[in-house]
């Protein structure tokens, strides 16, 4: 078996270091490991560390593009140079955690005919010096390992998880079928990825959550804020439900489930990071009503998001302090043990 672990990057010198670092020390695998970089014309210097890294990685394939492909085309683009039998989408500024890979082997292994798999994360500061607590994948519904046979329900609890590329892993010649059968550019939105995952399952209906965390990511590292506050809260209001509209049908239940967690969840974290970096009134003008028109039916909105949306920013710093300094530290040590 060969697992190929995809990698899009863009101006990553730095981080993607970490990365490549993280892959070389894995150990307690058997599969062949393939490494796969996308550089979406970068800048920087991506180039020069890649290639320093070609002696300590057999199985390493990197293409640089003339220009720049945008998020989505780059997704598409890192599994069409890969040749593995399940590709590892790999967010360039994340790592793999030690036994990662052999988790990720043993399961495949363990549960045939898998569409895919999603694997748990742990989460760190930019610095990825220490963990840091999180909220846990779907809520906790899956707080353990999970084989999910039901197409609907696998997109109900996962659905909004599957925006994290670097917990994904897919069966590629499945995903190639979506994507030569599939108009996908119509979901060009930084979330391609969930809407072939989403026709995925419902071609195969056999997806597999692991508990272990396998990759962790770094925080305060989102590439997409580069163009405001506004327009990253808008790809999640308006990325997730065009793609799960499109998949299940806007009177479904799983497209109502997905809407619910992304007000409650992303828009939320968006929200309050907005008010923490004391985002422009222009912010709160296009915000209100995109996120009423989206989100009012649902009383989940009303009690979560809505009173951290009327919240002085002043409050918030002071509410914010007092979580990371008893409630957040320690639920960090409780994770760690």
């Amino acid at each position: 078996m060969r697992i190929s672990i995809c990698i899009p990057t863009y101006n990553r010198q730095t981080e993607i270091v970490d990365l490549l670092d993280s892959i070389v020390k894995q150990t307690g695998y058997k599969c062949e490991l393939e490494i796969i970089i996308s550089d979406n014309a970068s800048t920087d210097n991506t180039a020069d560390v890649v290639a320093s890294y070609r002696d300590k990685i057999p199985l390493l394939v990197y293409e640089r593009s003339a220009e720049n492909l945008g998020a989505d085309r780059n997704f598409l683009k890192v599994i069409e140079l890969a040749s593995g039998d399940y590709c590892w989408l790999m967010g360039s500024d994340d790592r793999l955690e030690p036994g990662g890979v052999a988790a990720v082997e043993q399961s495949f292994a363990a549960h045939p005919g898998l569409a895919g798999l999603s694997v748990n994360r742990a989460a760190y500061p930019y610095a990825m010096t220490e963990r840091i607590a999180e909220r846990p994948v779907a809520g906790g519904k899956v707080p353990h390992d999970v084989v999910i046979e039901n197409a609907d329900y696998i997109f109900s609890v996962l659905g909004e998880y599957f925006g994290y590329l670097s917990g994904q892993i897919v069966r590629r010649s499945l995903w190639n079928e979506v994507v030569s059968a599939d108009d996908v550019t119509r979901y060009f939105n930084a979330y391609v990825h969930v809407y072939v995952i989403g026709r995925m399952i419902q071609r195969c209906p056999k997806w597999l959550y692991v508990s272990q965390r396998c990759v962790g990511w770094r925080a305060g590292n989102d590439s997409f804020l580069s163009e405001g506050e506004f327009k990253r809260m808008s790809i999640d209001v308006l990325g997730y439900a065009h793609i799960s509209r499109g998949l299940f049908g806007p009177n479904s239940r799983t497209y109502h489930d997905v809407n619910r967690t992304v007000a409650s969840v992303h828009v939320r974290y968006a929200v309050m990071g907005a008010k923490l970096n004391d985002a422009p009134f222009s912010f709160y003008r296009q915000a209100i009503p995109l996120l009423m028109r989206s989100y009012w039916q649902y009383p989940v909105f009303w009690m979560r998001t809505v009173p951290v949306l009327l919240a002085p920013s002043r409050l918030m710093r002071i509410v914010r302090w007092g979580y990371r300094h008893t409630f957040k530290r320690l639920q960090a040590r409780h994770t760690t043990k």
